[in-house]
């Protein structure tokens, strides 16, 4: 497989690995859409992913018409996720003609085969743990430093919950027993490694804390349970963070981003 080129067939793959991975509360299927709700936190958990379509252009303004009025039932905005392919071929145009915008910034899908990566230095001068499940202090921790609330967090430890079939792993790196750096790692049965809640103390960044929770979890976990293959997301805007897991070997496979309407 090579990584950095990514067919059809495989990038859509990866958006049901990711299905998988980040799994809703609720699901409605409709016409090869799927539909997905989770108390609105997180646009991933809650959008409408199209990744086929058994309809046609006599049905998708009404399917359309139909994710609006059940985004309204569970008071949230509709969310479509557009990706490098989606179905039909027009609904990015058809959006837009009924108002859609932009939500947020284009997110990169970034990948590397794990014996593709390139080896860094680590920072040992902290204690990496791992835990198997996200704990009210790695909430806490997140909720403090990250862009989601109390409230937020409540909700994504709620998801976390549901990962069964896939693996799932946190690290926290730690300093006199306080925590100062989270990831998540989530281990499907195909061998993909998703790395996700990247997140370090404002006071102890640009120290590898980030490099070294990175490489923990895929050698000292990922590889282990049969890893092959990591992958993440990341917003294109975030340059520092671009910038990082290139020089680690990842690539950029496919590109998605968010339309939503107010």
């Amino acid at each position: 497989m090579m990584v950095n080129r990514f067919n059809r067939r495989e990038i859509r793959q990866i958006q049901e690995i990711l299905l998988n991975s980040w799994p809703a509360k609720h699901y409605y299927f409709l016409n090869g859409w799927i539909l997905r709700f989770t108390d609105g936190v997180t646009a991933r958990a809650n959008s409408v992913i199209p990744l086929n379509y058994t309809g046609d252009d006599k049905t998708v303004d009404k399917d359309i018409d139909f994710v609006e009025k059940a985004y309204k039932a569970h008071n949230i905005s509709p969310i479509f996720t557009i990706h490098d392919f989606f179905e039909p071929h027009y609904l990015e145009h058809r959006l837009l003609e009924r108002g859609y915008y932009q939500l947020g910034p284009t997110t990169h899908t970034m990948a590397s085969l794990i014996v593709n990566l390139k080896n860094e230095s680590l920072n040992e001068d902290f204690g990496y743990y791992f835990q198997k499940e996200r704990t009210n202090e790695i909430s806490e921790f997140l909720a403090k430093y990250s862009k989601r609330d109390n409230k937020e967090q409540k909700v994504l430890v709620e998801l976390s919950n549901r990962i069964i079939i896939p693996q799932k792993i946190f690290v926290v790196a730690r300093e006199n027993n306080n925590i100062i750096g989270t990831l998540m790692g989530i281990l499907v049965p195909q061998g993909f490694l998703y790395i996700s809640d990247v997140l370090v103390h404002p006071n102890f960044r640009k120290k590898k804390i980030a490099t070294t929770l990175f490489f923990k979890v895929i050698k000292d976990w990922g590889v282990l349970n049969g890893a092959y293959l990591i992958w993440l997301q990341v917003e294109i805007d975030n340059d520092k963070a671009i910038r990082l897991y290139k020089k680690l070997g990842l690539v950029v496979v496919y590109n998605y981003y968010y339309l939503t309407k107010g």
